[in-house]
């Protein structure tokens, strides 16, 4: 039960103009199941902190004061240079998967995808992903981001965790500092799970009144990344579970904007493998940062 709906409601607004082109109040209220005066409501409330703006054909959009807005991009189709080569050169190193994502200040777009089919779990992408998927800003989404931007971003983005993941998160968050990248690992029974929840996003997509259900699969999709390994668990002499590794790019004003990802999506990878994932994920992100003038630390 939410422990709040009023507030749930206003969440939801928001969560939904974060992630869909600019909609007027009946879309709105029709998308998630609201009445048009409770919309209305909630989006005065919202203009009148300059939270929201509404446009001459009465469609509203994130506005200039909504937290956090002004300091992450809203920019989230932007590519940085020879990102699709790189990529590409990047899936065919490790063998699996590759994607780029760019982060605002309330969602994670993926921007570019480069399968690869030879690892043997598939591509090492889940089919439900595809360039154009926009999931919400929840932890642990784009932790590797979230870890060099300021501290406010990061309690707001913490505070979108289960508050029993939150000190292993910020624990992950300091080690993703230290060490320029994430690596996450993922219970082998969850990967099934993974691909179902994939496969039922990919063909939500396809229809255009099933939205809101796409949205909510996205959703689900994304809290299943999986928990992150610390750096003692990587050094162990055993395979490990690997869902993904993450790492930072960051543009010209050296903002950390985008996460670029490879998938191994296997459930025992080698000690010598994580060695060289980890040092071919970071070489690529290095590269595309100095692109923009900026390396990650």
């Amino acid at each position: 039960m939410t422990a709040s709906p009023p507030t749930d409601r206003v969440v939801s607004i928001v969560e939904l103009l974060a992630t869909e082109a600019p909609m007027n109040a009946a879309a709105i209220a029709d998308t998630l199941t609201l009445s048009r005066s409770t919309v209305g409501a909630i989006l005065a409330a919202l203009q009148s902190r300059n939270w929201v703006q509404r446009s001459h054909d009465l469609t509203y959009r994130l506005g200039p004061a909504f937290p956090h807005h002004r300091t992450l991009s809203a920019q989230p189709d932007a590519l940085p240079p020879g990102a699709e080569d790189e990529l590409r050169s990047l899936a065919h190193r490790v063998g699996c998967g590759a994607a780029l994502a760019a982060v605002t200040a309330t969602s994670m777009t993926f921007v570019a995808i480069e399968a690869n089919h030879r690892t043997p779990t598939g591509s090492g992408i889940p089919t439900g992903v595809q360039v154009g998927t926009r999931l919400p800003l929840r932890a642990p989404a784009a932790a590797a981001v979230i870890a060099f931007s300021p501290p406010d971003q990061q309690r707001a983005w913490l505070d979108t965790a289960d508050p029993t993941q939150r000190r292993e998160l910020a624990t992950a968050l300091t080690e993703i500092q230290a060490t320029g990248l994430a690596v996450w690992g993922i219970d082998p029974d969850d990967l099934g799970t993974l691909d179902v929840l994939a496969e039922v996003a990919g063909h939500l997509a396809h229809s255009p009144t099933t939205g809101p259900l796409r949205r909510r699969v996205l959703g689900l999709l994304a809290g299943l990344s999986g928990y992150p390994h610390t750096s003692a668990d990587l050094a162990e002499d055993r395979p490990l579970p690997i869902a993904y590794l993450a790492a930072p790019v960051f543009d010209a004003d050296h903002t950390p904007r985008w996460e670029i990802q490879i998938g191994p999506l296997h459930p025992a990878v080698s000690l010598t493998n994580r060695y060289r994932y980890r040092t071919e994920l970071l070489t690529s992100a290095s590269r595309l940062s100095a692109n923009r003038g900026q390396r990650p630390a």
